[in-house]
């Protein structure tokens, strides 16, 4: 492994003018936020002017040298460069107002570059999603176009930090900039030293996320094969990193290995677990060091092995038995094509984009009753060739009935994504029937549902009252299909007891619920307004005359809305009293109803 590191000053690392920065499309995006900025931020600003800091090391994949623009490729260090060059842009600005252009030019040198065509080009190049935000930024145009407001984020703040400075301070703190703020950067020749020597870097002690640690290993391996199969598998790479883009990369790669090895894999494994999975599966893995050691050591998957691992032992048996099935390896080729093809399942599943419009509103009530391990499951669902769109929906409907049961009963989550994990054992032939059979064993009965359902406050949970209630007006009008119920504000949960009601503004808005209600109002509030029996659905907003009778007034709106729900509290308290007696006798018919709808 030949490399080249040369410790430099900010403006020896930017000044080259031939050289441009460029971070692959299959780098993650920019993602760093107000902590790790105002920490930069602080690092220069007190830093004295006989110091020096620094900032650690860049690893450039560099190629050979040309007349022309000279691509630099960061394969480690993209986060720092790019927000080193929106401090620039920043500081820069700061100049231009107090009209100091030998200054502004001096940045410029350092923001661009320049080819054999002479024209300008930015010294930073960003993957293909990042960087028309990053163009925009440091042009300074068109920022409400800006998609990743972390970009914009940075430059605000700097700007923010920056304004606060007195000229003197600003003066300093861009000499100690360029000239006391150091970094080494590492050239490498060639790919596979590149991502070799990234792994020692960032291995040694160093948190990096999963998604950083897995990339840099599967293009290292793809590297030290030949060039065509290392830029497939960066090309499969990098449609993962854009079919993922505004999508936790580590969870997805989380709930994949516990869909592998079917049971739970916690965020301290999931390296070990891929590169187990890896060098079991891929046909070119037996050429690598750790081969060996992945084929002798079963990986041990948590700290407290009875509480995360309740999959048995002939189970484990089995998968391990296919893993290493030589009869079931692929190529690296088509390992990274399967990735890719899950990553855009996972994208629509997350994002609700499957052609069937069912499918995306059942996906839609799994993400509002907080339903996130069943995507364990939903990942290898998605994937079967052999299920038809209306079993899936079944599934989906039953995994709902699971979920919901399991949330109003308050059962441990921590046990979910080993549920869900071991129903990708389960054949597609009887699909339905048989996740009914299984998820059984862990729903709460009829009686514990129906007591908890009445009870239960909403109080964190809105989007699931939002959902029951929805359920409960299908259930009620017998829908056949015909009829949805818009989300959003067009259609929101209404409090029929107001949320508040001893203020000056809830009187005006509501009526006087304090006297209405009467003795204890105030203590009794917060322990009935969020339950189920104090909700319903209406349209747009409440128009009251505040009166002795704010109920009543209520009723006059509830009598103008189209959802039955609604229309049947008119009919229901024809007396025009709802208290908190009438909150309980709600909750507890509601609870009736849920238990037969929502029902396996």
């Amino acid at each position: 492994m030949k490399i080249t590191p040369t410790t430099l000053s900010l403006s020896q690392l930017f000044s080259s003018s031939n050289e441009q920065f460029t971070i692959p499309a299959y780098q993650r995006r920019y993602s760093w936020g107000w902590k790790q900025l105002a920490e930069l931020f602080d690092d220069i600003y007190y830093l004295k002017n006989e110091d020096t800091h620094l900032l650690g090391s860049v690893v450039c994949l560099t190629g050979s040298h040309r007349a022309g623009l000279n691509p630099l490729e960061l394969v480690d260090g993209q986060q720092r460069i790019t927000s080193l060059s929106i401090f620039l842009k920043a500081l820069q600005s700061k100049f231009s107002e107090m009209e100091k252009e030998d200054v502004v030019t001096e940045i410029n040198s350092y923001l661009f570059c320049k080819g054999i065509d002479r024209k300008q080009h930015n010294k930073l190049l960003l993957g293909d999603l990042d960087n028309p935000d990053y163009v925009k930024v440091i042009s300074q145009t068109e920022l409400d176009e800006v998609k990743n407001d972390n970009l914009a984020n940075a430059y605000a703040y700097l700007i923010d930090w920056l304004n606060k400075l007195s000229e003197q301070e600003l003066d300093e703190i861009y000499f100690k900039f360029i000239n006391n703020v150091l970094l080494i950067r590492l050239d490498v020749g060639e790919a596979k030293d590149a991502y070799r020597l990234f792994e020692t870097i960032n291995n040694r002690g160093l948190k990096l996320n999963s998604t950083d640690i897995i990339k840099n290993f599967l293009l290292g391996h793809a590297s030290s094969i030949n060039e065509q199969t290392l830029e497939i598998v960066k090309n499969n790479w990098k449609n993962l990193i854009i079919n993922l883009d505004e999508i936790d990369t580590d969870k997805f790669f989380r709930q994949h290995m516990s869909g592998v090895r079917t049971y739970k894999v916690t965020d301290t494994y999931v390296i070990d677990e891929f590169k187990k999975y890896y060098f079991n599966y891929v046909q070119e893995a037996e050429e690598l060091a750790e081969y060996e050691i992945y084929n002798e050591i079963e990986v041990e998957n948590s700290e407290d092995i009875e509480e995360e691992v309740e999959s048995n032992d002939s189970e484990n048996d089995i998968l391990n038995e296919n893993l290493e099935s030589t009869n079931n390896k692929v190529s690296i080729i088509e390992f990274s094509k399967e990735l890719k093809k899950l990553s855009q399942i996972y994208q629509e599943l997350l994002k609700r984009k499957s052609s069937n419009k069912t499918i995306n509103q059942h996906l839609f009530n799994l993400q509002r009753i907080k339903s996130f391990p069943s995507y364990i499951f939903l990942l290898n669902l998605f994937r079967r060739n052999d299920i038809k769109e209306n079993q899936i929906i079944s599934v989906l409907k039953t995994i709902e009935i699971f979920m919901l049961r399991r949330h109003i009963c308050a059962y441990r989550t921590g046990e979910l994504d080993n549920i869900f994990a071991k129903l990708i054992n389960i054949d597609s032939a009887n699909i339905e029937k048989d996740i009914i059979t299984q998820l059984k064993k862990d729903t709460p009965d009829n009686e514990e549902f129906k007591e908890k359902f009445a009870d239960a406050d909403f109080k964190r949970e809105i989007n699931r009252a939002k959902y029951i209630l929805e359920i409960l007006e299908y259930d009620l009008i017998q829908d056949k299909g015909e009829f949805v119920i818009q989300s959003g504000n067009a259609v929101h949960l209404e409090h029929i007891i107001p949320k508040t009601i001893n203020t000056k503004k809830s009187k005006k808005e509501f009526g006087d619920w304090l006297e209405y209600l009467g003795k204890d109002a105030l203590e009794l509030h917060n322990k009935f307004v969020n339950k189920i029996g104090n909700f319903t659905l209406l349209s747009g907003s409440l128009n009251i005359i505040a009166s002795n009778n704010p109920f009543k007034d209520k009723l006059n709106e509830y009598a103008k809305s189209n959802i039955q729900l609604t229309k049947n509290i008119c009919n229901d308290y024809l007396n025009d009293e709802f208290t908190f007696d009438e909150v309980t006798k709600r909750s507890k018919l509601l609870a009736e109803k849920a238990v037969r709808i929502w029902s396996l």
